[in-house]
């Protein structure tokens, strides 16, 4: 009896050792499998062993399995058996088709695999199309800029001003240089070597101040308080004394603000102005300053009753250029009293960095992330062209989360951000004088588009929000053109080329995901 048993422990010793595992592959789908979601099953052959089945790679697309079952299966107890396997696949959304590497594992080490590669369709695209209206035109653009460093002395250095004024390769474009008005006169001369640079490279400048001289406040203090009466215009010519100051040294100041934000109060340098406040000292006292523009009140949240009272009285009016605020919280809007007075209005000061204000620590430094909040920044800008707005002006130029990088938070000196790409598809392309005119597409998507006219160009920008890329974009050449070329930034591109084919004077394109894409014919 111990005899028989110790031969059928050998026996069973040795058929477990005739291991077997594969797929029929005569069960896989002979196709492409479609773009809608549905199932298929295939047979797995095995013996003595355990088995898995997994998406092992995403090849190309995104991974569309949705359910293996079973997809663990087999034992180590049993020999020469079929196990159907049902696998269930989603609907593609995208244009692109999804590819993937199917495997089956034995999991006992033995290390069998076997693969299979599998194809979904990716939707039916008909191409859009541009449609552009050049009879209907909109406003005029003034241009798009970003802030000096307002406090301290390490001002944007020759080569930074060359990185954020300059229109080459890889350079950004802008065309507006936002500077403080320093409470202290012995302050001024620090700021005029880096105003001319900018000058050098054409730029506008806008000079604001965050207070009057302490000495002509209620609280005798940089921080708060209103601005006496009875200094009403001493404090006009402080500002005239700045502008003629800076022309003296050659770095013309070119627009002039009243007052940074005067609608809310803050634990750093600032000043209290009430709307008839406002309207007292543009009206009686803004006249004294000559030899810039005039602008007011650059609000927090670009709240018109800060304004309108100054477009709906003749004689303030009289003494105005422009109209500004910032878009902090809200404020982004149309003006139609401003458009109807045929003053420009102009968005001074926005920002957007993940609450790092608040914390540096909150900052994220994911470029998904990042661009993510990039993608928010766009939409301001397209926004406030929809809106009629005439300029556009970030905050600090050189800062972790603005367009160049000052060596924080992984960032380098000198260097352009991804960011300041983005702004560069408005700013490089779109130039001071262009004007908006009306553009749309064929078909309602989430792109927003803006179209513009200048120095015998069109320019057309295109954001793209969809989380897929849009294959085929068509813009037919209006007349009298006979090229185009374009650039996009993305998650994946820095001003990258974009190819255009052109057949029959239509451009064909595609758009990346998640994308700003500046097309220029010529």
């Amino acid at each position: 009896m111990l005899g028989f048993l110790a031969a059928c422990v050998e026996d069973e010793s040795e058929a477990k050792k005739d291991i077997e595992l594969s797929w029929s592959e005569s069960t896989f789908p002979e196709n492409d499998l479609p773009v809608t979601t549905g199932s298929f099953t295939i047979d797995v052959n095995w013996a003595y062993t355990q088995w898995i089945i997994k998406v092992e790679e995403v090849l190309e697309g995104d991974d569309f399995i949705e359910d293996i079952t079973p997809r663990v299966a087999g034992s180590e107890n049993f020999g020469n058996t079929t196990t159907r396997v049902a696998i269930r696949y989603k609907a593609n959304e995208s244009y692109s088709s999804n590819k993937i590497r199917l495997t089956l594992q034995a999991s006992d080490g033995s290390g069998q695999k076997f693969e299979k590669i599998l194809t979904q369709l990716g939707q039916e695209f008909t191409p859009l199309r541009i449609n552009l209206n050049q009879d209907i035109t909109h406003q005029k653009i003034s241009g798009f800029g970003g802030g000096n460093m307002m406090w301290g002395t390490d001002f944007l250095s020759v080569k930074e001003i060359q990185l954020a004024y300059g229109t080459g390769t890889g350079e950004l474009g802008l065309s507006i240089y936002r500077i403080r008005i320093s409470p202290i006169r012995s302050d001024w001369p620090a700021v005029v070597n880096t105003v001319k640079e900018a000058k050098k490279h054409g730029a506008v400048i806008l000079a604001s101040p965050w207070s009057p001289p302490a000495s002509m406040k209620s609280n005798n203090d940089l921080v708060g308080g209103y601005l006496l009466e009875e200094n009403y215009d001493a404090y006009a010519q402080y500002l005239n004394d700045f502008v003629q100051f800076m022309a003296g040294e050659g770095a013309a100041v070119d627009i002039v603000s009243m007052q940074n934000e005067p609608d809310i109060q803050v634990s750093y340098e600032s000043c209290d102005w009430t709307i008839p406040q406002i309207l007292n000292f543009v009206k009686n006292h803004a006249q004294k300053i000559q030899g810039a523009k005039f602008t007011a009140s650059e609000s927090f949240n670009f709240n018109q009753s800060y304004t309108d009272q100054l477009l709906n009285d003749p004689e303030a009016l009289a003494n105005l250029d422009l109209v500004s605020g910032h878009i902090y919280g809200s404020g982004l809007a149309p003006y139609p009293l401003a458009e109807q007075k045929g003053v420009e209005v102009w968005m001074t000061e926005y920002l957007m960095n993940q609450n790092s204000g608040a914390d540096i620590n909150n900052w994220n430094r994911q470029e998904a992330v990042i661009w993510e909040e990039t993608m928010g920044m766009l939409q301001t800008i397209h926004t406030s062209m929809i809106s009629n707005w005439n300029a556009y002006i970030w905050w600090y130029i050189r800062r972790f989360y603005s367009f160049l990088g000052e060596g924080e938070q992984g960032t380098t000196r000198e260097q352009t951000l991804r960011r300041g790409d983005a702004m560069a598809q408005f700013s490089k392309h779109v130039r001071p004088g262009y004007t908006r005119f009306s553009s749309g597409i064929s078909e309602q998507r989430a792109i927003d588009i803006t179209a513009y006219k200048g120095d015998n160009k069109i320019v057309i920008v295109l954001i793209n929000k969809e989380e897929s890329s849009i294959p085929a974009l068509e813009i037919e050449l209006p007349e009298n053109y006979t090229s185009a070329k374009a650039t996009v930034t993305s998650l994946n591109h820095r001003q990258n080329e974009v190819s255009i084919s052109t057949e029959n004077r239509v451009g064909t394109l595609e758009l990346a995901s998640k994308s700003i894409t500046t097309i220029v014919i010529e």
